[in-house]
């Protein structure tokens, strides 16, 4: 019953999340990078958010805010901090959101050509969307045994990574360690 109602919750989130969030940015035609680097910006305020910084803090530390961009972060600040469980609703949201972003780019241009620099973002969109899926999958207790058999061999550390960072240390450190594994990717690490 508690899982029903936080599924509940995070639907609910997500109904009102997300409209905000592809109206502030993501309406007009976008690039895969374009969508990768506005997820990144917002998974960055809510990773400070998860380490405590207030609505001032934020909108004063973060380097050459414009408006919007402040109302951004003060939209994506009051959403993650309205109740308990905001701060993960908050997360996944903005992870669904940008694999939905990346599907409208696939959906009206197709794969990038190899080696551009747009086929990096592809890439780096498909890897979030399987640490973001396998993530759900965590937290939905879908036995592991039952996720792997789904993914490439070669991501399967990945996947046992997550579960294992789920168990251990919680759905918002798994999130936090997907949102750096993103910004790795994005600046070429990964």
């Amino acid at each position: 019953m508690v899982r029903l109602a936080s599924i509940a919750r995070f639907y609910l989130m997500l109904a009102t999340l997300t409209p905000a969030l592809a109206a502030a940015d993501m309406t007009s035609e976008q690039s895969f990078e374009t969508c990768s680097m506005i997820t990144s910006e917002y998974v960055t305020v809510l990773q400070l958010v998860a380490k405590g910084f207030s609505k001032s803090q934020l909108t004063e530390s973060l380097p050459g805010l414009s408006p919007a961009a402040e109302k951004r972060v003060t939209t994506l600040f009051d959403a993650a901090t309205a109740s308990k469980s905001a701060l993960v609703d908050t997360f996944s949201a903005v992870n669904a959101e940008y694999a939905k972003c990346s599907k409208r780019v696939y959906d009206r241009s197709g794969r990038p050509p190899p080696a551009s620099r747009e086929s990096h973002f592809y890439f780096c969109a498909g890897e979030n969307k399987l640490r973001y899926e396998v993530l759900i999958s965590a937290t939905l207790d879908a036995p592991i045994s039952k996720v792997l058999p789904q993914l490439p061999a070669t991501r399967e550390p990945i996947a046992r990574a997550i579960y294992d960072l789920y168990h251990s240390d919680g759905v918002t450190a798994a999130f936090d360690a997907i949102g750096d594994e993103l910004k790795y990717c994005l600046n070429g690490q990964g």
